[in-house]
């Protein structure tokens, strides 16, 4: 089941109309379709149903499961990261508190506080094609 898990990066957006030149030159209706990520080339179809299929099918070769190491599933990679996430926001605020009680600047816990989330923050950015990455 999770092996047909997909994450939709919002640059597929089929679009699918009336092929006027084509329909002429076939003698029935024709309908064009391409995709909004511009790496589906423009293709005539005899109905839309067969546009949309088609364009299911490329969508599946663009999105698929995430493509992280094998032998780490992606619950346990999560973990790891809000555990990592968790461990550099700690250190950071005790960091604060202990530079605090000896210079006796109470300013400078909510200043480590604040690096800590952003060094917490900053390694989720960093490692986030690592935890679920798509197929491009």
């Amino acid at each position: 089941m999770l092996a047909r898990f997909a994450i939709d990066d919002g640059n597929h957006r089929p679009k699918i109309v009336p092929d006027d030149d084509a329909s002429v030159a076939a003698g029935a209706a024709r309908y064009a379709a391409e995709c909004s990520c511009g790496r589906w080339p423009r293709t005539v179809y005899d109905n839309p149903h067969q546009a949309i299929t088609s364009h299911l099918a490329h969508i599946t070769s663009r999105l698929g499961p995430s493509k992280g190491p094998a032998w780490l599933p992606v619950g346990l990679r999560i973990f790891l990261l809000t555990a990592a996430m968790m461990l550099i926001w700690a250190a950071s605020y005790a960091t604060g508190h202990v530079i605090a009680r000896s210079t006796g600047h109470s300013g400078l816990v909510a200043a480590f506080h604040l690096l800590g989330i952003g060094l917490a923050f900053g390694l989720m950015v960093a490692v986030r094609r690592y935890i679920a990455p798509t197929r491009d």
